[in-house]
């Protein structure tokens, strides 16, 4: 069921958003993106913070009245410029639909602010379904709003990307797992319930023997925790430690069958035999690709020499054609007379004439040639030049080409027959070697392994006493309560709503494995690496198995691989939980390579829900990206802030691909 979609938000005069600015999410069946384009400084932070305040007012801080620490920080949201001019129009409003009694309501919270004398002033106004609400039903229904939409649900609801990069690198992802879970398959209000009931089981104690019991009970349940806590690890260690021991005498094994089967090779030989037989190999390869070059671009050029030395003659002439037709003209169109004027020489039309056919005579070639070819003076230069190759030289460095590639050939079947004959020899040093060095690695996780049986013994041995002391002390308790009726249904309570968390919670987690380790395989590039993850349903340490069915090391898994995980994990929980909620993506893509983050884009985001706004910089998706997620884009703005006047303009279209300013409302 979707609990909360959003419809529009406004935000008037706040942060760097002067006058009206409105954001519209329509919803489509096959687009659930908004997607919010913004450099950083660009108003994305002050956008979230609109959405806390309409939604929650004062709760936004962690506050439940309008105390002047809230009005304090009011003020330093409002716009400077609006405030200068005293407009006195401060305001956020949101404009939704949630439900209520199984059917679906449209609402909307205008929050407004006033300034009088440096002092804030708030009025808040709900209408729900058209319905201007008065102050009881506006407590009614805030409190309504608290219950299913909670501002501790909205924060789950958005996914801060340095703060996930801070719960990867603290290794802090169990914990914050294990509160994602519990709020969100409600299992919270259980949990609430059990502390609740502690705390009054614990006002019952009247005397000093129960307090001081009470104390002792409490510090042996942590003692006792603590102990199960390192079990746990120890046996961790103790797995690894048998697998390795496992992996190494196969390995042992395997290398004893090989020895007494064939014995060993004479190492150094063979390997400096396969190095010549690769290096010739390689030089071969080398020659070979130079004969088919030669062959494919030269050879035809080779047996067609005498017509080429034609072609390139029949180009020359051309040119000269040219160059003759084009001094023609100059010499024809030259006036002879002034430039025999300007060098003192009497001149006559006789004269003139004379000159110009003696320069006619010894420039201009009188040879008739056909014109054939055409061609410019580059195309014919890259002719000439290319004849010129075409020479002995050239055909020599084939043939020797040749002679060393059949060279090459004879002097690797001889290294081969070498390393064949060699290989018929018997050395067993490197096998001792190897042999030993395992019986080395085998005896040191021997001993680690004993040493470690012994702590689990220890441990055991303290848990046990710890679980005997833990029973006396609680009968005792017991004991002391026993007359007092409520206590005992208390106990009974807490002791069934334990119960039936932790049942839920390893229900709930089996569905996590299995969404997650789906949607984890579709991410990864490492598809057939990954089997299985499986999440403990009481500590929530997470273990990746892969292909073979072993656990996979979590700390070979890049930055971007564990983000993937605990995003794969965090979507499993949200769809086992069938609560659809609108999610809010901040700047999640910053750490991620290209790969990785199409992968989210294309697969992840757009099963998150009916709702999701993504908030990014343009360094975090490109063109490119933007292209692949445009399918799934429902709506998309750019905020564009204008140094120069501290304001925040929000265009339609993402960065440059259709961007233009949206206008005031």
């Amino acid at each position: 069921m979707i609990i909360v979609i959003f419809h529009k938000i406004s935000l008037t005069n706040i942060g760097p958003y002067r006058g009206l600015n409105t954001f519209e999410f329509p919803i489509y069946t096959d687009s659930n993106t908004i997607l919010i384009g913004g450099k950083n400084g660009a108003g994305k932070t002050t956008f979230l913070t609109g959405v806390r305040l309409a939604l929650y007012g004062p709760l936004t801080y962690g506050q439940k009245t309008e105390t002047r620490e809230y009005y304090r920080k009011i003020h330093s949201l409002l716009n400077n410029q609006a405030l200068k001019y005293a407009e006195n129009n401060f305001r956020v409003r949101i404009d939704f639909s949630m439900v209520e009694d199984f059917q679906r309501i449209n609402c909307s919270i205008y929050r407004n602010w006033t300034v009088k004398d440096e002092q804030v002033k708030e009025q808040v106004h709900v209408i729900k379904e058209g319905h201007h609400l008065n102050e009881a039903e506006k407590d009614v229904f805030f409190t309504s709003l608290r219950t299913n939409f909670p501002p501790s649900l909205l924060e789950l609801c958005l996914f801060d990307g340095e703060e996930i990069a801070k719960i990867i690198s603290n290794d802090r992802i169990s914990e914050y797992l294990n509160g994602l879970s519990l709020k969100i398959f409600n299992l919270d209000l259980f949990n609430n319930l059990e502390i609740d009931l502690s705390s009054y089981v614990s006002q019952t104690i009247n005397n000093t023997q129960e307090t001081q019991l009470a104390q002792e009970e409490a510090a042996v349940k942590q003692e006792l925790f603590g102990k199960k806590q390192q079990a746990e690890k120890l046996l961790a260690q103790r797995n690894e430690r048998r697998d390795t021991l496992e992996s190494l005498t196969l390995e042992l094994e395997q290398i004893k069958k090989d020895f007494s089967l064939h014995g060993g090779l004479v190492q150094e030989e063979r390997e400096q035999i396969s190095q010549e037989i690769s290096s010739v190999e390689t030089q071969r390869k080398v020659v070979n690709e130079q004969i088919k070059e030669f062959i494919s671009k030269d050879l035809p050029f080779f047996i067609t020499r005498s017509l080429m030395g034609q072609a390139v003659q029949q180009l020359e002439n051309e040119e000269d054609y040219h160059i003759s037709e084009a001094l023609k003209k100059k010499i024809t169109n030259l006036p002879i007379s002034e430039i025999l004027l300007k060098a003192n020489i009497s001149s006559s039309s006789d004269s003139d004439q004379t000159v110009k056919s003696l320069l006619l005579e010894q420039l201009v070639s009188d040879q008739k040639t056909n014109l054939v070819h055409h061609a410019s003076n580059t195309e014919a230069q890259q002719v000439k030049s290319f004849f010129h190759r075409l020479n002995d030289d050239r055909l020599s460095e084939f043939t020797s080409s040749l002679q060393q590639n059949k060279d090459s050939l004879a002097n690797m079947q001889t290294l081969k027959q070498k390393l064949k004959v060699n290989e018929g020899t018997s050395e067993f040093e490197k096998m001792i070697l190897d042999m030993e060095r395992l019986n080395r690695l085998i005896h040191q996780n021997e001993s680690e392994q004993a040493l470690l049986e012994g702590e689990s013994t220890n441990l055991i041995n303290e848990i046990n006493e710890l679980t005997v002391k833990l029973e006396k002390i609680s009968t005792k308790l017991f004991n002391l309560r026993k007359e007092n009726s409520s206590f005992i249904q208390s106990q009974k309570i807490m002791s069934v709503s334990q119960k039936f968390r932790e049942l839920q919670l390893r229900n709930k987690m089996k569905d996590v494995e299995y969404f997650a380790s789906k949607m984890f395989k579709d991410l990864m590039r490492k598809k057939a690496f990954i089997n299985q993850i499986k999440i403990h349903p009481n500590t929530f340490n997470i273990q990746v198995i892969d292909s073979n069915n072993d656990v996979l090391d979590k700390d070979i898994l890049s930055a971007g691989e564990k983000e993937l995980l605990i995003l794969s994990i965090i979507w499993g929980i949200f769809t086992s939980s069938k609560r659809e909620l609108p999610f809010i993506f901040d700047t999640l893509l910053g750490r991620l390579d290209l790969e990785h983050k199409a992968a989210i884009v294309t697969r992840l985001i757009p099963k998150f829900g009916r709702q999701v706004i993504v908030l990014s910089t343009d360094s975090e998706i490109d063109r490119e990206l933007h292209t692949q997620i445009q399918g799934h884009i429902a709506k998309e703005y750019t905020l564009n802030f204008d140094s120069q006047i501290k304001q925040t303009r929000i265009e339609s279209g993402f960065f440059n691909s259709s961007a233009k300013e949206v206008p005031n409302s």
